[in-house]
Parts: C-alpha cells; sequence; structure tokens
C-alpha cells in the first residue's frame, strides 16, 4: 500500500497515534490530527486517499464539511449503526486497508467508460448518431459538433477527455483541426485526448495525424470495438496522470 495517506482525526492523541502506528505497519502513511480545521488544513495541502474520523469529535457538519472539501473515502468511528468501533484499533485498521485496497485497484473498462465525457466531430449526421450510440451504450456522456466552430465551443465548456475527430470535414481539414485542438489544449493546460477517425486509414496519413497533435489514429473499416479498445486505452493512462497529479503536494503561498 506504498503511496497511499490516511489522515485520522481523533481527540484523544493516544488512540490516534495508536492508529497511525498501526497502519504505517500496513504501509500507509499516516497524519494524525485533533479536529475538524486541522484536518482541513492538512486536506488542503495534500490530498488523502482514506479519513478516518471520530464521529462525535466531527458532529454531522464536520463530517459534510470534510466530504465536501475531499474526495477520500470516508470512516466514521463510534458506536452508532455504519460506524466502527474504536475499542477495537486493529478491526478499524482492518477495514482501513480493506478500503484503500479496493480505491487502489485499477479501474475496471466499465468505470473507465462511465467517466469519459467525449466530444464527436463529424459532418455526417448518421455516422455521428451512430458513433453517439456506440459510445453511450458504454455508459461515456457524449457531445456532438457538425463542424470547427461547434467543436470549439464544446471544447471552451472543459471537461472533456477525448475529441473524436473525423479526418475529412467541409471547409477545413480534420488534420488543421487537430492543429488547432492541439494549440487550444496547449495554451489553456488541458488533457483531453485526441483521436483521428478515417477511411483513410494508411501509414502516410497516419504519420501527418500524428505530427498534428492526434493521440491515436483509427481507420473507419475498422471493428467498433477497436476503436473502443484504442480508446479505453487512451482514458486508462490519461486517468492515471491526472489521478497521480492530484495526489501530489500543493505548493505552500510563499514558494
Amino acid at each position: 500500500m506504498n503511496g497511499l495517506r490516511t489522515l485520522v482525526v481523533m481527540g484523544s492523541q493516544t488512540q490516534g497515534l495508536l492508529l497511525k502506528l498501526l497502519l504505517e505497519e500496513r504501509g500507509v502513511e499516516t497524519v494524525c490530527v485533533d479536529g475538524v480545521e486541522p484536518a482541513l488544513a492538512e486536506i488542503a495541502g495534500r490530498p488523502q486517499d482514506l479519513l478516518i474520523v471520530e464521529g462525535e469529535l466531527a458532529g454531522p457538519q464536520g463530517l459534510a464539511e470534510l466530504r465536501a472539501r475531499s474526495d477520500a473515502a470516508v470512516l466514521v468511528l463510534g458506536r452508532g449503526a455504519g460506524e466502527h468501533d474504536p475499542s477495537d484499533p486493529k478491526a478499524v485498521v482492518d477495514d482501513a486497508c480493506a478500503v484503500l485496497e479496493r480505491r487502489s485497484a485499477p479501474p475496471t473498462v466499465p468505470e473507465i467508460f462511465r467517466r469519459a465525457r467525449i466530444l464527436i466531430v463529424d459532418d455526417s449526421a448518421t455516422y455521428r448518431e451512430f458513433l453517439r450510440a456506440e459510445l453511450e451504450q458504454e455508459g461515456c456522456t457524449v457531445t456532438a459538433a457538425r463542424n470547427a466552430d461547434e467543436a470549439v465551443a464544446a471544447l471552451s465548456g472543459g471537461g472533456l477527455d477525448c475529441v473524436i475527430l473525423d479526418l475529412v470535414m467541409p471547409g477545413t481539414s480534420g488534420t488543421q483541426l487537430c492543429e488547432r485542438f492541439d494549440r487550444f489544449r496547449r495554451q489553456r493546460g488541458l488533457f483531453f485526448q485526441i483521436v483521428i477517425l478515417t477511411s483513410q486509414d494508411d501509414e502516410e496519413q497516419l504519420m501527418i495525424s500524428l505530427n498534428a497533435g492526434a493521440d491515436d489514429f483509427v481507420g473507419k473499416a475498422q471493428e467498433m470495438d477497436v476503436l473502443k479498445v484504442r480508446l479505453m486505452a487512451l482514458l486508462r493512462r490519461k486517468y492515471f496522470v491526472e489521478d497521480h497529479l492530484m495526489r501530489l503536494p500543493r505548493p505552500s503561498p510563499s514558494a
């Protein structure tokens, strides 16, 4: 479990340090604090994977604020329903490690697609809707654009993970549009992927597309499953990098 971080929020320093010791024996980096305010300060400085919180100390409002400020899993200590008995620290640590193992497991294909926000750019209404139906069936959220202007407007809204771009577009080539999208994401520090989808499936066009900034190139003659597998691989790599960056310490204001 190296690299995983847990924040223990307990009023009793002795109990908190015992949990910290047991968790660190299991390879989990652990910090203890004695209240909600120091916990919020710790979360602001470093993202956490798990919060172990004394329910009575935090109270409903404190728990709600901790959950709102962190996407970490929360394990509540107490005697109530759904809470974990703090008098058995080894059981608490076992439960905590089970939660961390689930969170650190690689995402499944359905999980990757359910997270995906895809933009399809194709002047063919028939093919746009065909692609939309195929990807929505996998769980993706799909936006469609007919031309460059609609595509740029969609990109400007943010939150997209991948653009699937037809190589042949009226008024502009897919290669030119790919170059425009690549500049767009570089200028704004975005990390969406670009996939060229075309009937011109040859080595020369592949090289042109990759040099224009595309991250992958798929021929329309390929089976739909090929596109889905290539798309899944791009998204999996994208999410791995994003999730890793979220775990890095944030620079202090004075840095």
